[in-house]
């Protein structure tokens, strides 16, 4: 488990809801990877886990890329009503969320059963939110909630727990070389 302390931990998550709503607001090919890239370099020189940790939110953010665009091809999405590919500012929140799994949601890796009802509730609470305030949105709102519920339910815990065998995989590799 990281040693963050709480005031860590909390700004890592104010950081993220900064991020999340700078992002969704502008909804801009520019502005929103720059909040990313701000946000990256605040969080890597403040909390950062090094090389270790981008590479882990680099394939979150692979991940999430393909999610979003798997949700829009099925039609959960829509972008102003028509069918679409993400848009780049959606996928801009991936690398941000990821920043969180090792920090200010670190103490969900061993406790997957919470991780799972925090991320249906809070995954239908973000998508209602960012769809409230941007031109994505969902072709069905009752299915699409449903789905989003259900998936977040699932994957929150799953990231949890990949974050979880990721970073104390490392650590435990150097430990067996001190030993």
């Amino acid at each position: 488990m990281p040693n963050d302390t709480l005031l860590q931990k909390a700004g890592n998550g104010l950081l993220f809801n900064l991020s999340w709503l700078a992002i969704v607001t502008s909804q801009s090919l520019l502005i929103a990877p720059l909040v990313v890239v701000v946000h990256l370099t605040i969080h890597q020189l403040w909390i950062g886990r090094g090389l270790r940790e981008l590479q882990f939110i680099a394939g979150c953010s692979l991940f999430g890329l393909l999610l979003d665009n798997l949700l829009f091809a099925v039609g959960v999405f829509t972008l102003d009503g028509r069918a679409a590919l993400a848009p780049l500012w959606l996928t801009c929140l991936w690398p941000v969320l990821a920043t969180t799994f090792d920090h200010a949601f670190a103490s969900l890796q061993r406790q997957l059963t919470l991780a799972g009802i925090l991320g249906g509730i809070g995954g239908i609470m973000s998508y209602y939110a960012g769809t409230s305030m941007s031109a994505v949105g969902f072709a069905d709102p009752v299915y699409g909630l449903a789905i989003i519920g259900a998936l977040w339910a699932g994957l929150f815990p799953a990231m949890a727990a990949m974050a979880q065998f990721w970073f104390r995989q490392e650590e435990n590799r150097g430990e067996a070389h001190l030993a």
